[in-house]
């Protein structure tokens, strides 16, 4: 691999970020630095009470860290987007904790409460995110075998049906275990009569 220069540069390694960001700049950053750095990242995110102790922020410090890690980031975008969901979270409940205080005012817990839902509902939207981008969010199902009586029609190609699963009633089993029908020679066809109308 070359730049434009045409002077020789090693292939960048998606799996190191202590690689080169673009053509001969190398970081100056062990893994560990950047480790340290994603994990300063995270502790930025949670909210300190002016008055609380240093035994509580460190506990909630560990909490935010214990988090991030638990959403075990595969890459960038992962670990992005579960940083911004450990601050999501933070902010959440501290807007939930700031409606519940007993010398709140209506319209301070009102306002508390309508931000909480608004963090909330992003929540929901980042872990469906995350979802997506690791594959979770889409379902396939794949149809082996179609019977089709006479009379019937049947689609042949794909068929999509996005990210709804089967009700668990049986309609799967009914489906694929269904008998077939034998063809009768001996049924007449009633032919389809075409109704005139009334005269008036």
């Amino acid at each position: 691999m070359a730049d434009k220069a045409g002077k020789s540069v090693p292939k960048r390694s998606q799996n190191d970020p202590t690689q080169l960001l673009a053509d001969g700049t190398r970081v100056a950053a062990s893994a560990d630095g950047i480790r340290e750095q994603r994990l300063r990242e995270v502790v930025d995110m949670v909210f300190h009470l002016s008055n609380a102790s240093e035994e509580d922020m460190m506990a909630k410090m560990a909490r935010a860290i214990e988090l991030y890690e638990d959403l075990r980031p595969a890459d960038g975008l992962e670990g992005m987007l579960a940083i911004q969901m450990v601050g999501t979270h933070e902010a959440a409940t501290e807007c939930l904790r700031r409606a519940a205080l007993q010398n709140q005012t209506f319209e301070g817990r009102d306002l508390a409460l309508k931000h909480a839902t608004k963090l909330m509902s992003l929540y929901l939207k980042q872990v469906a995110a995350l979802d997506k981008h690791r594959g979770k969010g889409q379902q396939k199902v794949t149809v082996e075998h179609v019977h089709v009586a006479a009379g019937g029609q049947a689609i042949v190609g794909n068929v999509e049906a996005g990210s709804r699963a089967l009700s668990s009633t049986g309609d799967a089993a009914a489906i694929a275990h269904q008998a077939e029908v034998p063809l009768d020679d001996s049924v007449q066809k009633v032919p389809h009569r075409r109704r005139t109308p009334k005269a008036e």
